[in-house]
């Protein structure tokens, strides 16, 4: 992938990321207002809590699975960028050492 790809793929996982909060938040502010309202001494009923347990559980793995994902983009970017800055130092060298030859040539010519 190039670096722009990296970068897109990187901020697209960030976007999901705050989506999968926003919905851990919406689950926990559920379940609290559950408690709230429940008149057994702040109790949910055991299939609702245990419904809201598992979607928070699926959540918080589904937020580690990007978590991983966003830190392996992160370790292909920066591996193309050290990558392309030792391409782009070597063409450097590569154009030096070729206007080196071309002025040794033209002195010796002449």
């Amino acid at each position: 992938k190039s670096n722009r790809e990296a970068v897109v793929s990187t901020q697209s996982t960030g976007l999901e990321l705050q989506m999968l909060y926003k919905q851990a938040d919406t689950v926990i502010s559920h379940a609290q207002a559950m408690k709230a309202s429940d008149d057994r001494k702040g109790m949910a009923f055991p299939s609702i809590k245990n419904n809201l347990r598992i979607n928070l559980q699926k959540l918080q793995a589904e937020v580690t699975e990007q978590r991983k994902r966003v830190a392996t983009a992160n370790i292909k970017y920066e591996a193309e960028k050290s990558n392309r800055e030792a391409v782009e130092k070597e063409v450097k060298q590569l154009r030096q050492e070729l206007i080196n030859s071309k002025i040794s040539s033209s002195v010796s010519g002449r």
